[in-house]
């Protein structure tokens, strides 16, 4: 069977079968909900709470008992690179407030932001129907990023400090090119056309613009599961085990979003809400 004729029959079982998709997507709202529940409220902030699922917890303490008791780094050190990877993680969230704010320019409101240790999740209350609408939307978290690479990319050259870091990480002098790079490292990663990854959704809304939003939707849900293979077969390559990580949830939410009615109908798009991992 070629994709073209996978794709057809998709669409085929999307019109015949509209109530029982409609009631999964119903369900899988409820288990993303039980994913609030099982984080740390941060607090709040533009009318949007924010949480901490507890598995980020394991990050910083995996990251300490590697770099203290497997590297011997001083414990300057380590604390200094615990507030990078910190102020890294309020980068992720101000990348979810970009979808967020731009979202409410629309009219759709933002339920929370869920940060994880493999990123962050704006859990929006519904998605646009128009295109052009879900693109802006979409392209404004990586925005940020690029934003906050610019800014610390002026004070670096006021600074006159290094444009490119040390082997070794030398403290505090190198926090903002690190953290630079790390920007465009995250504005990069989001635009891979990794559905449903945001440079997945970018491809969706250009699709859409020429072909059913469902037709878009199972396209670009193709090439992510690809490319989530990819990642996976590659993290094992080199022993990278977070990429096998990563290309896991891609995987399995690209094959959740090419058999979700809120993306195949397009008709209940905006009732069954909508979410923006980065």
């Amino acid at each position: 069977m070629s994709i073209l004729q996978w794709v057809q029959l998709q669409n085929a079982q999307a019109n015949y079968q509209p109530i029982r998709q409609i009631e999964k997507a119903k369900l899988m709202r409820l288990k993303l909900g039980s994913i609030a529940n099982s984080a740390i409220k941060l607090g709040r902030a533009a009318g949007i709470d924010i949480f901490l699922h507890w598995t980020f917890i394991l990050a910083p303490l995996f990251l300490v008992y590697q770099w203290r008791w497997q590297r011997n780094l001083p414990w300057t050190t380590v604390f200094i690179l615990l507030g990078l990877l910190m102020a890294a993680f309020a980068s992720v969230l101000l990348h979810e407030y970009g979808h967020a704010l731009m979202a409410r320019r629309f009219g759709i409101q933002t339920k929370d932001i869920i940060i994880t240790p493999i990123g962050g999740l704006a859990r929006l209350e519904g998605m646009p129907q128009k295109a052009f609408e879900e693109l802006l939307i979409t392209i404004a978290g990586p925005l940020v990023n690029l934003v906050i690479a610019a800014l610390l990319a002026v004070y670096i050259f006021a600074s006159g400090g290094a444009w490119i870091p040390s082997d070794g990480f030398e403290g505090l002098a190198e926090f903002p090119v690190v953290l630079m790079w790390m920007n465009i490292a995250l504005f990069v990663f989001n635009l891979i056309p990794a559905f449903p990854m945001d440079g997945g959704r970018i491809l969706r809304s250009g699709l859409s613009l020429a072909m059913e939003h469902r037709t878009a939707t199972l396209l670009a849900g193709i090439l992510g599961m690809v490319l989530a293979i990819t990642f996976a077969i590659t993290g094992i390559a080199i022993k990278q085990y977070p990429f096998v990580l990563i290309g896991c949830f891609v995987f399995f939410a690209a094959l959740y979003e090419i058999r979700n009615p809120a993306v195949l109908n397009d008709e209940d798009l905006e009732s069954a809400g909508g979410d923006l991992n980065s």
